[in-house]
């Protein structure tokens, strides 16, 4: 059985196999290269993030049965969109204290790396 790790570094040299031999030409370059697996994302980037907003029409659609089962998801989307949005609504205020949390410890940790540090005093008197 193969682990997640020789699993993951079989895949990534397959893919540079391919690319070197000419394929995944038409290929858009990595959405998830730019974003989130180019390193530590920016403060705006994360803010971007914690808004969530859903649009039904983009994300409900069938490539299977068609119409019917589009119309279908559309339709119970409708029923529970009241609930939906709650949710989204719920998950964007939490996102949004989290990073202002966040602003606040970096702002912390900021201000304790340039006071002077405090003297010692001896436990032993």
């Amino acid at each position: 059985m193969t682990s997640p790790e020789d699993a993951y570094s079989r895949a990534e040299e397959e893919v540079a196999r391919r690319r070197s031999a000419g394929g995944y030409a038409g290929a858009p370059g990595g959405a998830l290269d730019s974003s989130l697996a180019a390193g530590e994302p920016s403060r705006e980037q994360l803010a971007e993030w914690a808004v969530i907003e859903i649009d039904a029409d983009e994300v409900l659609y069938s490539s299977r049965a068609g119409a019917p089962l589009t119309f279908f998801k559309r339709l119970l989307a409708r029923l529970l969109r009241q609930y939906l949005v709650e949710l989204e609504a719920r998950q964007t205020r939490f996102n949004i204290a989290l990073l202002t949390r966040l602003d606040q410890l970096e702002e912390r940790m900021g201000a304790d790396e340039e006071a002077p540090p405090d003297r010692v005093r001896d436990p032993g008197g």
